[in-house]
């Protein structure tokens, strides 16, 4: 069973695929990050039916964090490395905790995932060295992914939730990646990336470039 940290706000805790949840940061009240995080979820699931949610809440309601919060859920989450973390959010500014708690969950043989916007500054996980940043992608739809190669981002993909239409933006880009590298996981890091680069569809940022095959 392949398992996926979700940082991101509450799932229910009915919620089928859930096989652990903790929160970090106090509820305000908001219901933002519950529609937030079903939204990553059921597209996940979209590309991985078979796969369980370790569900660190570091949304209070609003969509926002810090990096004290986003520490506290890795150092948690790194008890028992899952095989992909997602983080569909960013931060303006770098932490060096972040940061060495992102390279320890890398080191034990986790994948990160992180969104990122298209266009404006570096933001943090997704510009921490071997983060699989990821952008949305007009290009594709929500079964096609792209290799884009650029500086901020590595990967797009669709900016759709068809489960959550309310949702979208890189945020959802991200988790179509996170769902593919789940449905594509091979046991490590180094063969689930070879899985996964068979299912790019298009390479390069140009809107009118061909398939990659």
């Amino acid at each position: 069973m392949t398992r996926v940290a979700l940082l991101d706000g509450p799932l229910p805790v009915s919620y089928p695929a859930l096989c652990a949840q903790k929160r970090f940061i106090k509820a305000d009240g908001a219901t933002a990050a519950c529609a937030h995080a079903l939204a990553m979820a059921t597209t996940i699931l979209r590309h991985a039916p078979d796969v369980e949610f370790i569900n660190a809440i570091v949304f209070p309601g609003r969509l926002a964090t810090s990096v004290s919060c986003l520490c506290d859920a890795l150092e948690w989450i790194a008890q028992d490395p899952p095989e992909i973390v997602l983080c569909s959010f960013g931060l303006a500014r770098s932490s060096l905790e972040l940061e060495m708690r992102i390279s320890a969950l890398q080191a034990a043989g986790t994948l990160f995932v992180a969104s990122s916007p298209v266009h404006g500054e570096k933001i943090y996980p997704a510009a921490y060295a071997d983060v699989l940043s990821v952008q949305g992608d007009a290009r594709c739809k929500p079964s096609e992914l792209s290799q884009l190669g650029l500086p901020g981002a590595r990967y797009g993909a669709c900016v759709i939730a068809p489960e959550a239409p309310g949702v979208q933006g890189a945020s959802v880009a991200a988790a179509h990646v996170g769902g593919v590298l789940a449905a594509s996981w091979r046991g490590r890091p180094d063969t689930t990336l070879q899985a996964f680069g068979r299912r790019i569809r298009y390479r390069g940022c140009d809107n009118h470039a061909a398939p990659a095959h």
